[in-house]
């Protein structure tokens, strides 16, 4: 069997849901990693917790009907702190995105998830006061990341390598190490002085991929599949990794031990798990 991880995907409760899971197997997927969704749910104190228990429970559905490796990632989204906002100042809209992630960690901590995200920064323009409160709650998510001992998975601006740097900085501040740093959309920045020692998941395009694989073996492919049924196979078809993988091999661009090396012994190293395909 040749492994294809999906390293973001998100499920919905009213989305395709477990029958998005049985396509992605249908074309070769084996194990991926599942990220938390928002839900159409009242932000409230309690939000994130709902919201974190469905990701779970979607979880532990597919390992247990489906027999399929699942991670699992939770945090609050950077966007979060804009909808916090319409309810309150931005001290009370920081402290809820902290405590999102303080939640996160915990279930970490009880082995209900593996990995901290998708954290970091808006995607959108925002005002310099907002950008400095989110630069301090991704430095926090990075800080609970080293102290429960899993990755972080960032959510940020179309990054470019400079970016890059600043991120290994903010890692090097707190001692987590780059690597457990996991950059969720990346360019095909594959070399050290591209990434700076951050780990890059990378759309599943067909540039991207061909890019990459031409650097080397260092990253994951995601599709950033958003289960949404007003938009069918957004970001990319759930099926995507295991096309890209066939396509690899079609190409002469890589062998299964390098797609091995990919999709296993980087989830192994990175999130500290032991794969089981």
């Amino acid at each position: 069997m040749i492994p294809a991880y999906d390293n973001h995907l998100h499920l919905r409760p009213e989305g395709m849901c477990i029958e998005a899971v049985k396509i992605f197997r249908k074309y070769g997927g084996t194990h991926f990693n599942l990220v938390v969704s928002p839900l159409n749910i009242k932000y409230d104190e309690k939000y994130y917790q709902k919201i974190y228990d469905v990701t779970v429970k979607i979880a532990d559905k597919i390992r247990s009907e489906l027999g399929i490796f699942v991670l699992v990632t939770l945090g609050p989204h950077p966007a979060d702190i804009s909808v916090w906002l319409k309810n309150g100042d931005l001290d009370y809209a920081k402290e809820m995105m902290l405590r999102g992630i303080d939640l996160a960690a915990r279930y970490v901590e009880e082995g209900k998830a593996n990995a901290i995200g998708e954290v970091g920064r808006p995607h959108y323009p925002v005002s310099q006061e907002l950008w400095d409160a989110s630069n301090q709650i991704l430095l926090y998510a990075m800080e609970k990341a080293k102290e429960v001992g899993c990755p972080v998975i960032l959510h940020t601006e179309s990054p470019t390598t400079e970016t890059f740097r600043e991120l290994a900085q903010m890692a090097d501040k707190v001692g987590l190490r780059r690597e457990k740093v996991i950059k969720h959309y990346s360019p095909p920045f594959i070399r050290d002085e591209e990434n700076h020692g951050i780990f890059p998941s990378l759309i599943a395009s067909r540039k991207n991929v061909i890019e990459a694989i031409k650097k080397g073996k260092r990253f994951f492919m995601e599709t950033d599949y958003i289960d949404d049924p007003k938009r069918p196979n957004a970001v990319l078809p759930v099926y995507s990794v295991p096309k890209r993988n066939r396509m690899l091999l079609e190409m002469g661009l890589a062998t299964e031990e390098d797609l091995h090396v990919i999709h296993v012994e980087n989830v192994e190293k990175i999130y500290g798990v032991e794969v089981k395909i």
